[in-house]
């Protein structure tokens, strides 16, 4: 791969709020990791489901914590398209590894004369939900969105400048939807959502000679069965649409706190004790939950977070058990971090978003398992909920490797995957994960591509083109977006820790019994690397990871 492509960036600013509630308890109850029956149960069956959806529901949907916790009323299908190696057609042959992935497309077209490269053909109804684009080697480029058939584009952009995209209807979007500004011309991400009532093609035709250019893109949506119906995306429906968007612009660059339930308490914990922040019965959300750490040596503070163990039990089930640096999205060293779904100001404040909700009872467990004394402050915010049959845990784990192979990305021969996530046991929505890197070589290490299987999929629905693409980043400095950022990045050349967060938004993937991930070693030298993950999902309240980490405490 190119390894001018990490120069592209991604400047969006966000951070978001929720609520919750919190207790002290001196001793812990020993809770398993899987408990019997509780009053959970066996999930009901689903309601109907439904068989449309207006563009404004997408909107609302891109800011409502509580609609993640739902298994979608329509079963759709999240998926990808990307510009991977197209010799990767066989995990038994080792073009599996291959790494040419600026070249991938699905075929040339030659209207008016035009030759254009096909990146996308969707034949059902869909939304396409993120799309990460760069333009480097030759910015002169044209973008067109074909809808429904039509011969001729309905959007047409220069340069890769998705902002641009709403133009057609005389508005501009702003940076929490579509990003970075027109004077950047290296590349341009989207997550406004784009509608299509049939289908969609989307199309790159070069100004240069297009067998010199490599093009990287991801494009991420949903399908949705033949009969649903969704409107195409149009200049009217953007306009129609101008006020909720721009509420969803505002929240996600500047959230406002959500009222509710709160309760503080704190605690002194000397190493190997805990505390118990106990929640309201009843069915109800843990919808924030934050925690300010303070120790009498400012300089081992980092090292104290790193290790207070968090772990969630709702109804009898643990559903929650990782370093609580992990859960709020900093890793190693709780550097600074500004997202949707967390944050930490690099002194000791770290806020959880996740919404956790719960039939009858639950409880946060803070273990202090680093050796220094630490004092944690909690805040809890809690508000009511209404548990139907489509209602779903929060779940979030941990795994960690020492010395993992890293294969020189042209040695795919010998290429090699990570598990990087194996979730089973029931239905659910993989919605992030935060990824951990300290790389023992002085080249890139983040080549290899992920490839996620939705429970019986013969190939991959989604096959990416490296971890810097994935985490939609440049790599070359610290950044933070309201769903992705690098809020650690030791040196410019790569050498120990790099650490990225991703949290899904519309673009998060449901299962119905299984999802598998495995992520390609690859780097611009061979070497090995610790590696470390925590993963985020909802799901029935059996479901889990395997080969996480389990906690004795």
């Amino acid at each position: 791969m190119d390894m001018m492509k990490t120069l592209l960036t991604i400047i969006i600013f966000a951070m978001a709020a929720a609520c919750s509630s919190c207790s002290k308890a001196e001793t812990l109850d020993q809770v398993p990791d899987t408990p019997g029956e509780t009053p959970s149960g066996k999930p009901e069956e689903p309601d109907e489901t439904v068989s449309s959806l207006e563009y404004s529901d997408l909107l609302d949907e891109m800011t409502s914590f509580d609609s993640m916790t739902r298994y979608p009323e329509t079963v759709y299908e999240a998926r990808q398209e990307s510009s991977y190696d197209r010799r990767s057609v066989d995990p038994s042959m080792p073009e599996w590894f291959a790494n040419d992935d600026g070249w991938g497309y699905i075929r040339y077209e030659y209207p008016e004369g035009r030759v254009e490269k096909v990146i996308f053909d969707e034949q059902h109804p869909g939304v396409i939900t993120r799309m990460w684009l760069t333009s480097f080697g030759s910015p002169e480029t044209v973008i067109r969105f074909y809808f429904d058939g039509a011969e001729e584009p309905s959007w047409v952009m220069d340069s890769f400048n998705l902002k641009e995209f709403g133009k057609y209807a005389d508005i501009s979007l702003g940076d929490a939807l579509a990003q970075p500004s027109s004077a950047w011309i290296r590349g341009s991400s989207m997550y406004l959502p784009v509608t299509f009532a049939k289908s969609c093609k989307i199309t790159i035709e070069e100004l240069v000679d297009p067998t010199t250019v490599s093009r990287y893109y991801h494009i991420n949506w949903r399908r949705y069965p033949d009969d649903f119906e969704i409107p195409t995306l149009t200049p009217e429906l953007l306009k129609a649409n101008m006020s909720r968007i721009r509420k969803a612009e505002r929240l996600l660059a500047d959230p406002q706190p959500v009222t509710g339930n709160t309760v503080t308490d704190s605690a002194t914990l000397e190493p190997g004790e805990s505390m118990s922040v106990s929640l309201p019965d009843g069915s109800m959300s843990l919808n924030q939950l934050t925690v300010k750490a303070s120790v009498d040596d400012f300089g081992v503070l980092a090292s104290a977070l790193e290790g207070v163990i968090a772990e969630g039990i709702f109804d009898g089930y643990k559903t929650v058990s990782l370093p609580l640096v992990q859960l709020a999205g900093c890793g190693r060293g709780a550097y600074y971090v500004k997202s949707w779904r967390f944050e930490s100001d690099a002194k000791g404040t770290l806020t959880v978003r996740w919404m956790m909700p719960y039939q009858s009872e639950g409880k946060i467990l803070l273990h202090n398992t680093s050796g220094y004394r630490i004092s944690l402050e909690t805040e809890a915010v809690t508000g009511t909920y209404g548990w139907d049959s489509r209602s779903m845990y929060f779940h979030a784990a941990y795994k960690k490797e020492e010395k993992y192979p890293v294969r020189l990305w042209s040695d795919y021969a010998n290429g090699i995957e990570w598990n990087f996530a194996t979730i089973t046991g029931g239905r659910g929505v993989y919605v992030g994960d935060v990824y951990t890197i300290f790389n023992d070589t002085y080249e890139w290490p983040g080549e290899g591509d992920e490839k996620i299987w939705v429970d019986d999929e013969s190939f991959p629905s989604h096959f990416g083109t490296g971890v810097e693409d994935y985490f939609s980043f440049c790599g070359y400095f610290r950044y933070h977006t309201p769903f992705s950022g690098e809020p650690r990045l030791d040196a410019a050349n790569f050498h120990g820790y790099n650490i990225h967060y991703r949290t899904r938004n519309l673009d998060q993937i449901p299962f119905s019994a299984k999802l598998r991930f495995m992520l390609e070693m690859e780097g611009h030298a061979a070497g090995t690397a610790d590696l470390e993950n925590a993963v985020f999902w909802y799901g029935d309240a059996m479901t889990q990871a395997e080969g996480v980490e389990k906690y004795d405490l």
